[in-house]
């Protein structure tokens, strides 16, 4: 083995590490299925599922997400006037005139949005949304907070992380949580970019260390977004 090979399958495993990948599990094998019957989530995940969108540009996963979870949780408006009378959020539709004030479509599909954007998005479109930072919470916090969530449900989460913890190819991205399985301590990360990674069961502990990745546009560490439909008054 030349010296430039042996640099570059070092290189390889620096920034691809797969003793983490090979703790990613997919939902479409057996272990991942016999995690998803066990795990808490139950109803909500298979609305998540229903209601998945695939991201419609590389940086549009925020928006996927949201509409996403907003679906499964009855928000559907706005809603397209080609869909009347059926009624459903589009990751275009959400851009209503409050949100454009948040960020605009160009700069979004430039550059993505980061968590308290997404916050901002949701609370404009009538969810209850509160962001929680990585650097909040340890692993025994993350694991209550998701646990507890998806056993609600009027309640979704949302995660915004860097894939490279996971050995997943790019850096920051957004996605729904569906389920939590306590046995082996994973939540099931149901991934927009679906032309890219099916839905794989991912650690608490390395879903925390990705999370804790600073995302360069807002400054600061990652996190999760926690969303409920809101009560009529």
């Amino acid at each position: 083995m030349t010296r430039r090979l042996a640099l570059a399958l070092l290189l390889c495993g620096l920034l691809f590490p797969w003793h983490l990948r090979a703790q990613l599990v997919a939902l479409d094998t057996p272990d991942g299925a016999a995690r998803f019957h066990r795990a808490i989530g139950g109803p909500q995940a298979l609305g998540l599922l229903a209601n998945l969108e695939t991201e419609v540009f590389l940086t549009f996963c925020g928006p996927a997400s949201l509409a996403t979870a907003l679906n499964a949780l009855g928000l559907h408006e706005p809603s397209p006037a080609a869909f009347f009378p059926h009624r459903r959020m589009t990751q275009d539709s959400l851009f209503t005139p409050a949100n454009l004030a948040v960020k605009s479509y160009a700069a979004v599909q430039a550059g993505g949005l980061t968590l308290e954007q997404l916050a901002d998005f949701a609370r404009n479109l009538g969810a209850a949304a509160e962001a929680v930072y990585a650097d909040t919470v340890d692993a025994a916090a993350l694991r209550a907070r998701i646990s507890a969530a998806l056993a609600d449900p009027a309640s979704r989460v949302i995660v915004n992380y860097s894939r490279i913890p996971l050995g997943q190819e790019g850096d920051g991205h957004i996605s729904p949580v569906a389920a939590y399985d306590a046995e082996s301590d994973s939540v099931l990360i149901l991934d927009v970019a679906r032309y890219k990674y099916p839905p794989v069961w991912t650690p608490i502990a390395t879903l925390l260390v990705a999370m804790q990745h600073v995302d360069p546009d807002a400054g600061r560490v990652r996190g999760l977004l926690f969303l409920t439909a809101r009560r009529a008054q």
